[in-house]
């Protein structure tokens, strides 16, 4: 999918933040979980969730989706290998392994796929099924697990930091009577998870300390869920604010994004911040020197609009990628639209600026794209963005959105 987008003109309006998608993708499969139906609200329309309704339609499940409202219902839910296309095209599909080892104590899969945006290995994963008792085995891009211990309780410690191994820790750990899980990383939308689970019924306790789960006894009901707001669609549009005019983006959580608003603030930006609102008015900071790294700390998936917001400060910022190491390719496209930008690896420096020129661009992931829709609105003329459909996989219509904030964008 390409698009058109016409730079310069003047942004002003407000705009509805949807649903998390990094919350959202999770919860449909922990929807499996529960006994009876569940009800999830503001339930972001993007490709990614779509294709996981469809693997849960593969699987006997009825799905209504309505608006930004789901119904789930998995009373005729069969074991089936996940062998479909939805699970290599995108990354979420993996919480399915542990959904399935809870549920079934098994689970064949083809390897999960999502954005290049560099190495994404599930090694702390395996290892988190392992301590629980599991056994796996990679031939091909097939993945097969399976239980091979009697044993109900258990305590694993995570290698490393890593949001999707926590939850897919969580949920395989279902299967046993007493698990401990320490160093896990939920960040907001991992807790918004844990707060589905325990609305169904699991008994899960987390502290500082780490999280607890006890063997549940689940009852027949109707389990109704709202999904948390998307921090990071919510800060796209708080940066459209701040380089191109004047946006109040609602409901957002701005607890969940305290750190890169601090950042902002500091730096002398226009904001103003409510219970759940923010404003965002053009305004020029001062240089930034920023590092991307776990909750709460700069999330990479922000990292490359913070590229473009640079260009809206007085003076040079640094920033440091620390996640992923594909990810600074919005670097490249800004020194091709004629902005002064060294990058050496994963660091980058730019040089704030006026002056944009408009060009062709290809987006290589969902941000990525996200960012050079920014960079075009920022452009003197006409770009050119192809791969956009990569942005549809996180953004809930946001062509319609802009545009309806004046940006000029057309579908080719």
């Amino acid at each position: 999918m390409d698009i058109q987008v016409l730079g310069g003109s003047y942004i002003k309006g407000t705009v509805q933040c949807s649903g998390a998608k990094n919350a959202a993708i999770p919860l449909i499969c922990a929807s499996l979980l529960a006994k009876g139906k569940v009800l999830l609200r503001n339930v972001p329309r993007i490709s990614d969730v779509f294709d996981i309704c469809q693997i849960l339609r593969y699987l006997d499940c009825r799905v209504i989706f309505k608006g930004h409202t789901m119904l789930i219902d998995n009373v005729n839910l069969k074991y089936k290998p996940l062998f479909f296309d939805e699970c290599r095209r995108i990354r979420g599909s993996y919480y399915f392994i542990g959904v399935f080892l809870a549920l079934f104590s098994k689970c064949e899969i083809w390897l999960p796929g999502g954005c290049k945006i560099g190495a994404r290995p599930i090694d702390v994963h395996l290892q988190a099924f392992t301590d629980l008792g599991f056994t796996y085995h990679i031939e091909g891009n097939i993945l097969t697990l399976y239980k091979t211990t009697t044993n109900e309780v258990a305590t694993i410690a995570l290698a490393k930091p890593s949001v999707g191994a926590s939850m897919n820790a969580l949920f395989a750990a279902l299967s046993l009577s007493k698990v401990t899980i320490l160093h896990g990383l939920f960040e907001p939308e991992g807790m918004d998870v844990i707060t589905f689970l325990k609305e169904i019924g699991y008994p899960i306790f987390y502290t500082q300390e780490g999280l607890f789960y006890e063997k549940a006894r689940l009852e027949f009901k109707l389990v109704k869920h709202t999904v948390i707001p998307d921090r990071i669609e919510a800060f796209t549009y708080v940066a459209l604010g701040l380089l191109k005019g004047d946006v109040v983006v609602k409901r957002v959580n701005p607890k969940d994004m305290q750190y890169p608003l601090e950042v902002l603030k500091d730096a002398g930006y226009q904001l103003l911040i409510k219970d759940n609102e923010i404003h965002a008015k053009k305004s020029y900071g001062k240089p930034m020197l920023l590092k991307t790294g776990v909750y709460p700390a700069l999330p990479t998936d922000i990292q490359s609009i913070f590229g473009v917001l640079f260009l809206n400060t007085i003076g040079t910022s640094q920033i440091e990628e620390t996640i992923f190491e594909n990810r600074m390719q919005i670097y490249t496209d800004l020194i091709q639209s004629g902005v002064e930008c060294r990058i050496e690896g994963n660091k980058a420096s730019v040089l704030g600026t006026t002056i944009i020129h408009s060009k062709e661009y290809k987006a290589y992931d969902l941000r990525h794209g996200a960012a050079l829709l920014l960079l075009a609105l920022l452009g003197d003329g006409e770009s050119k963005i192809s791969n956009f459909e990569y942005v549809l996989r996180g953004y809930d219509d946001i062509i319609h959105k802009i545009k309806s904030l004046g940006g000029k964008i057309t579908i080719l």
